[in-house]
């Protein structure tokens, strides 16, 4: 089979669709800590080795690998009693999950093409309704819905993606299905599917490979439809931009204080980017996946400035923390330091990526800034020059820094 045999689209949903992986690992590391004195990066190994399967299997993975025991009677212990406690903590907490980064472009752009789509999860169909609460009509347009609880063996077993290619009534070999983990990897490619992988497990893209993906992507914006369906593109290419660029289907609008980063900027690279600390900007940073991106930028005065920003880890320098790196393209005279900046993010550019040398990643940094400056002189990018977030009132926003 060829990617552009494919008339159908199979989608997973934690991890893939909507965010879940990172509360699942945080609870269930919590209740792990509990029962049992573990090191931290062999229950992060586990959690990363049952990822994609159902609950119960997934628990009872967890138990064999980890060798938990029950504190009162030293026994093995018990699948059903695991479960209870991540459900209960579990059940409390799904309002807080969000849709991954680019979901609701995938889903929209789906949906236009009118193409048919069945959703696959390990998900049992009991908790579906309450992970989804928070994103009512997210999944409406599936054609068909297939859970965890309807398939007698989960993931790698290709049983729940064979069923979904049954309920849209077509040969398994003209779906693609999209996967975040290795196990919904080889199940997909077990019922004949190809597969678009888009990994939760963090630079393991191996692990991908070696499942059988036919491609691996860094996140849901990186998707071509026009390589594997008989859809078009929502990216635009244009004779004045070096590369094509991606409209993001809602504003994301980001403010705070500048803070000094790692003074590489203007050091290191001669380009110098207003930092922002990310810690307090949490839910608008997991809005978007590690990548480049563009907008406008505004500081106190009422001057729009164009902008090219970082947000991720940078792979060149290995951050230990997330950052976001806003680029105003721009000369200043000196630096503004605790005033705050204000951001909309309009469009994307592409995943992070490492470099060889420093003189190949100061070249694609200008080259990103230059595709960010044409991009924001066409449409549908120049309208938001004039979003509301970007005016300050009076006295608004200034710092104490320089």
């Amino acid at each position: 089979m060829t990617a552009r045999d494919a008339t159908h689209v199979i989608l997973d949903l934690d991890g893939t669709l909507i965010n879940t992986e990172q509360l699942v690992d945080e609870v269930v590391s919590a209740i792990v800590h509990d029962l049992a004195d573990r090191d931290p990066k062999a229950v992060r190994d586990a959690l990363e080795r049952v990822r994609g399967m159902r609950p119960r299997d997934g628990s009872e993975r967890l138990i064999d690998l980890l060798q938990l025991t029950d504190p009162k009677t030293s026994a093995r212990a018990s699948a059903d009693a695991l479960l209870a406690l991540t459900e209960a903590k579990l059940n409390a907490r799904w309002g807080e999950v969000a849709l991954m980064p680019g979901a609701s472009r995938l889903l929209r752009f789906l949906a236009d093409a009118e193409i048919p789509v069945a959703l696959a999860t390990s998900t049992p169909a009991k908790y579906l309704a309450a992970k989804m609460a928070s994103h009512a009509g997210a999944l409406d347009g599936m054609r068909c819905v297939c859970t965890g609880d309807e398939v007698e063996r989960g993931k790698p077993d290709p049983e729940i993606f064979r069923l979904a290619a049954s309920r849209l009534g077509v040969d398994p070999a003209r779906c693609v299905v999209i996967e975040d983990t290795p196990l919904g990897v080889r199940a997909a490619k077990a019922a004949g599917m190809h597969v678009v992988a888009v990994p939760s497990i963090a630079k393991r893209d191996d692990l991908y490979v070696d499942a059988g993906a036919d491609v691996v992507i860094s996140s849901l914006y990186d998707l071509d439809f026009a390589a594997f369906l008989p859809a078009g593109s929502d990216w635009i290419a244009h004779e004045t931009l070096l590369d094509p660029v991606l409209p993001l289907p809602e504003i994301v609008r980001v403010g705070g204080a500048v803070v000094k980063g790692f003074g590489r900027g203007s050091k290191v690279l001669g380009i110098p980017t207003a930092n922002l600390d990310a810690t307090p900007l949490k839910l608008q940073s997991d809005a978007l996946a590690p990548g480049i991106y563009f907008g406008h930028a505004a500081l106190p005065g009422g001057r729009i400035y164009d902008m090219v920003m970082s947000i991720g880890w940078n792979p060149f320098f290995d951050n230990a923390r997330k950052t976001i790196e806003p680029w105003l393209l721009h000369e200043f005279e000196s630096d503004f330091y605790d005033v705050e900046l204000r951001l909309t993010v309009v469009g994307y550019v592409r995943p992070e990526a490492n470099f060889t040398t420093l003189e190949c990643l100061i070249a694609r940094i200008r080259r990103d800034g230059d595709v960010a400056s044409a991009a924001l002189r066409m449409e549908p990018f120049a309208a938001h020059r004039n979003d509301a977030f970007l005016t300050f009132e009076a006295g608004e926003g200034e710092g104490g820094g320089g």
